[in-house]
């Protein structure tokens, strides 16, 4: 009996802990919306209502945005690569690379 209560336990944690991770996410990718317009635009300069999002997110999501980077599925669910995400960032004056997930 002390074993399915504990084992109970250690699932609704972890579920609690996906739910979370899960909205973490989405919260961090839809703070990068107003981005969109320059992903499929070379040559327009991202304006601040997309540079202040993604430099908050660097300063205080960073583990979010590191695993957007990270896993393949997310970035092209919204139909981004890797390469026009981090071409944005520069445009926006954000030093921080993928090297940064590594710590």
């Amino acid at each position: 009996m002390a074993q399915k209560m504990m084992m109970m336990a250690v699932l609704v944690i972890l579920g609690t802990m996906m739910a979370t991770f899960t909205v973490a996410q989405e919260t961090c990718a839809q703070s990068l919306v107003p981005c969109a317009p320059y992903l499929n635009n070379a040559t327009a300069q991202p304006q601040n209502d997309c540079c202040d999002p993604i430099k908050q997110a660097v300063e205080t999501q960073l583990t979010c945005l590191c695993n957007l980077f990270n896993d393949p599925t997310l970035l092209s669910s919204f139909n981004v690569t890797v390469s026009e995400a981090l071409r944005i960032a520069r445009e926006c004056g954000v030093t921080t690379d993928l090297s940064a997930c590594n710590g």
